[in-house]
Parts: C-alpha cells; structure tokens; sequence
C-alpha cells in the first residue's frame, strides 16, 4: 500500500485499510510530544485526518480522491507513552461526501479522542498528492 510522506515522519501504520473500516497504530515518543510533555493534538488530528482519507477514498468514485473538508475533536485524556489505536469507520457514504467516527484509545483500551471527519470527494488530479502516494 502507498504511503504518505506524513505517515512515515509520525510513525502511522495501518493494520486495516477498507471501505467500510481503517485500524491504525502510532507508537508515542518524545518526539511528538506537545510543550507539556503529552502527544500534541495536532498528531492526533493528522493520525485521524490520515487514516479516514484512505478509507474514504476506497468509497469515492473512479478517478476521484476523498479530502478532509472538516474534522470535529474532541480530546478526552493526555497520552504519553504506548501505543495509540485507532479505529475509524463510515457513517455515510454520499456521491460527493463522507462522514467518517474514528474514536483513539491507549494501550489500556482508555479513549484519548474521537472526531467526526467530514471527506468530500474530489477528481484526483485535483488533489494534492505527495509523489510517493496515500493508501488508497
């Protein structure tokens, strides 16, 4: 499977990647770590942006791409250390749009976040597409 640049730099790996379900890991260090010594939000942001837009682009139709348009947040506890786990799965699947529920948990099965994803589907010439690819 094509991988992001993004991907590679945090450390995402997937488990899963399917129309209708995506499980990742991402492996917490120092690294990406925020000013107060947890996991920035902005990585789980990416984690959970990443992985719903290579599920969602397994829904789009030919030649086209899924793109986040809108991601909802909601951090419930700080990680510092582990493995984060996420689990992401379609609510809808539209001509033109997605709305994806992806929830993080801990290494002890505690939630960290989850998000609402908004995914709009775009004509993949038109996406903005690294070199080396994303999952799809």
């Amino acid at each position: 499977m094509p991988r992001h640049p993004l991907d590679d730099l945090l450390g995402i790996r997937y488990e899963e990647v399917s129309p209708g379900r995506v499980l990742a890991s991402l492996t917490l260090s120092p690294r990406i770590h925020g000013a107060r010594g947890t996991v920035h939000g902005g990585v789980l942001a990416a984690l959970t942006e990443s992985a719903t837009a290579a599920g969602g682009t397994l829904n789009a139709g030919e030649g086209e791409a899924a793109v986040c348009a809108d991601t909802q947040m909601h951090h419930v506890r700080p990680a510092v250390d582990g493995t984060l786990h996420l689990c992401a799965v379609p609510v809808h699947r539209g001509f033109t749009q997605q709305l994806w529920s992806a929830e993080v948990f801990d290494d002890r099965n505690r939630l960290v976040s989850r998000a609402t994803v908004q995914l709009l589907h775009v004509a993949r010439e038109r996406a903005v597409t690294p070199a080396a690819g994303h999952p799809r």
